[in-house]
């Protein structure tokens, strides 16, 4: 839907009387610091950008923006950022920390600018986990809304299965909890379909007893990578759901600091996250069996830790390209392509991962609108924009999945969808799930306010 308007001095000040937290223009000394998003993908102007610190200015916020007919942006933390705001207001929510945990009840109330690494700082002393995702800087309800599928999905399941209840302000500025019992089509549509059908102010959420995990990156040369990935692919088949991995084909990063004399060389990394401590050491001497990595750096630790072994835990902003794929099979073509698209495109491109699904993520779930695709493995190449811009990086990928041939099904991930994908948002639910959702915006949203997303359109 467009929208169009402007606002007059007189209005920012109104603006402002109507929320308790910061408003700020262009011409703030705060304003370009606070509409670039964290994902540096887009270049936005709003006309106004509001820093929510309570429900209820979130609530003055939506109703502000439907009394003049403004473009209406919600933004976390700044990671699902789909297009830029232009000529309206951003929403901003990432001054809303609070996290409030029940050691009892097993369970948590999280705010929309928690970020992951905060939320497991918080609980992990509890002796609790929460499935949160690989990057420890994400915000945990954007990234549940969609789903999210992290270092223990296999043991857990997604994220947004985990959600027990929700605190959500409406198109029309009302403001509801939904849970299995109250508003129950509204809780379905939440836990997958992200921010389509409100602002979600506050999720309650399970947690999880855990305490050290086995995990960490087991690291090879390249010139490995073709065994490695056979032993992967047979190796991996047999994992219960204890153990979720990965595998990546990779420049090495800077840190750890025991891999500077790697430092920029193409490797082929395992990834484990292993939640029994009691088989730990029976996994590490799967490992080693096959052949003694260059560099182990597998060991028992905290679950936070995992997060930080993603580069992006430590960056802030800067653009980036991804993609992501489901495979049909592991075939010993496919392996092979993977090798040669590492050899032909890494770098730019950064890393050029196998994620495992199955376990938990493989068994049906109707009672939420996230959809796990139905294979085992997903494809996932992201780039930031170090070595080539965004084009460059966008014609490599690009390049580098048609080089595998008719390899893929056609499914997709909701979290990993592009602002440029907005056609490929029904493959992320399926037809049956995805009419339901429009079905739902039509009720929630028939204008859909809630647009500047991988957008759900009403009906």
């Amino acid at each position: 839907m467009s929208r169009t308007g402007t606002l007059h001095g007189d209005e920012f000040q109104l603006l402002r009387q109507r929320v308790s937290g910061s408003v700020s223009a262009y011409g703030d000394k705060q304003y370009d610091e606070q509409r670039t998003p964290w994902l540096e993908v887009v270049d936005q102007n709003p006309l106004a950008i509001v820093n929510a610190q309570t429900v209820q200015d979130i609530v003055e916020t939506i109703r502000f923006a439907r009394e003049r007919n403004l473009p209406l942006a919600v933004q976390n933390t700044g990671h699902g950022i789909a297009r830029p705001c232009n000529g309206g207001i951003l929403l901003r929510l990432a001054k809303m920390k609070d996290i409030k945990v029940d050691a009892t009840a097993r369970t948590a109330i999280v705010e929309p600018g928690v970020q992951s690494g905060e939320l497991l700082a918080e609980i992990e002393p509890f002796g609790f986990a929460f499935p949160t995702g690989q990057v420890s800087n994400v915000g945990v309800i954007g990234y549940t809304l969609g789903g999210g599928v992290g270092w223990i999905a296999r043991k857990f399941g997604a994220a947004c299965h985990a959600v027990k209840a929700a605190t959500v302000v409406l198109a029309d500025g009302s403001v509801v909890t939904t849970t299995a019992t109250e508003h129950p089509d509204l809780f379905w549509a939440l836990r997958g379909g992200g921010g389509n059908f409100g602002v979600v102010a506050a999720l309650m959420i399970d947690l999880f007893p855990l305490g050290k995990i086995f995990g960490g990156l087991a690291y090879y040369r390249l010139e490995d990578a073709p065994a490695v990935l056979r032993f992967y692919r047979k190796w991996s088949a047999d994992l219960t759901d204890d153990t979720t991995t990965v595998l990546r084909l990779m420049l090495v990063p800077p840190n750890p600091k025991n891999l500077l004399h790697l430092h920029g060389l193409q490797t082929c990394a395992i990834g484990i996250c292993h939640t029994d401590e009691s088989t730990a050491d029976a996994l590490n001497q799967q490992i080693l069996a096959f052949k003694a990595p260059e560099i182990n750096d597998l060991e028992l630790r905290s679950y936070s830790e995992m997060a930080q072994f993603d580069r992006a835990s430590s960056l802030q902003g800067a653009a980036s390209f991804g993609n992501l794929e489901c495979l049909q099979e592991l075939s010993d073509p496919i392996l092979d392509g993977l090798v040669a698209i590492a050899h032909q495109y890494l770098p730019p491109l950064g890393v050029i991962e196998l994620q495992q699904f199955g376990g938990a993520l493989s068994r049906a779930n109707e009672s939420a609108s996230y959809t796990a695709p139905s294979v085992p493995f997903v494809l996932h190449l992201v780039s930031p924009t170090l070595m080539a811009s965004l084009e460059r990086l966008a014609l490599d990928t690009r390049k580098a999945y048609d080089s595998l041939g008719e390899v893929y099904t056609g499914e997709t991930s909701y979290n990993f969808l592009r602002g440029d994908q907005q056609d490929r948002v029904p493959a992320a639910f399926g037809a049956t799930k995805y009419r339901r959702l429009q079905a739902l915006k039509q009720h929630y949203d028939p204008t859909n306010i809630f647009s500047f997303n991988m957008n759900i359109p009403p009906r």
